[in-house]
């Protein structure tokens, strides 16, 4: 029996083995199988500034002091009402919490964390809901290390040359911040949400998306003839770059910790 031809052969699946169970690679591509490959990719180790000087210089200007105010949060719109923190929500907050990583300042592992939150949900139900009823975020769950990762090809000396990694070291203060950002994520993702032209931060979604966009929309305008009333188009593309995008955000009140 002949084998069938290329041409002929059904689209076959791409799995990705991952420890607990197989996941098809083309359901979730930016998911776990992307995760997994990173993982096991290891780059050369960038060298962070280590001179006390420079640092302080490179963070006064990528963190620069704002005056101190009290944020006052939003009016809320009439007959508008905050749900309370359920305990599906925390639960599914804090099994995305990774047992194994490094603690934080406290010194209390994840895994020490998740089983108290297992043994007493009641206790830390309360916590949450009270912080999204008053809308507070603990200062004290707000504590960041940071990271300078230097840009290729830059003088090492100039504060532009780094790009910044503050990591948040609290575990309470993850599973509140997940807590709020699948809130968010469930508004944008409905309809009437986010752009279905915004790739950034959004899950499934890459600048890879983003630019097979551009390279159709431009194949879409040169299709065609030139001359004789031809359907020939021009396509052209602006692109923005602003310097320090982040931290020209109102709001940035406080400064990270640095060793």
């Amino acid at each position: 029996m002949r084998a069938p031809s290329r041409r002929t052969m059904p689209p076959q699946d791409v799995f990705c083995a991952l420890p607990s169970k197989p996941v098809r690679v083309n359901e979730d591509v930016w998911g776990k199988p992307y995760e997994t490959v990173m993982s096991r990719l290891r780059g050369p180790r960038a060298n962070t500034p280590s001179f006390p000087t420079l640092v302080r210089r490179i963070v006064a200007a990528l963190f620069p002091r704002v005056p101190d105010e009290l944020a006052l949060s939003p009016p809320l719109q009439a007959g508008a009402i905050v749900p309370a923190v359920t305990l599906e929500e925390l639960q599914r907050a804090c099994g995305r919490i990774k047992d194994h990583t490094a603690p934080g300042p406290d010194g209390v592992p994840n895994s020490a964390i998740k089983i108290a939150i297992a043994t007493h949900p009641d206790i830390f139900l309360q916590v949450y809901k009270a912080c999204v009823r008053t809308s507070v975020f603990p200062a004290c769950w707000k504590r960041q290390r940071l990271v300078l990762l230097p840009k290729p090809g830059k003088p090492p000396e100039e504060p532009s040359s780094y790009r910044p990694l503050c990591m948040l070291d609290d575990t309470v203060g993850k599973i509140l911040e997940r807590i709020i950002c699948d809130r968010l994520e469930n508004t944008t993702e409905s309809a009437g949400g986010l752009s279905d032209h915004q790739y950034g931060f959004r899950k499934g979604r890459s600048t890879i998306n983003a630019i097979e966009n551009v390279i159709a929309t431009a194949r879409e305008a040169i299709a065609g003839k030139r001359w004789n009333r031809g359907t020939k188009e021009y396509c052209a593309m602006v692109t923005l770059d602003v310097k320090n995008a982040f931290i020209r955000l109102g709001g940035i009140t406080s400064t990270p910790r640095y060793a």
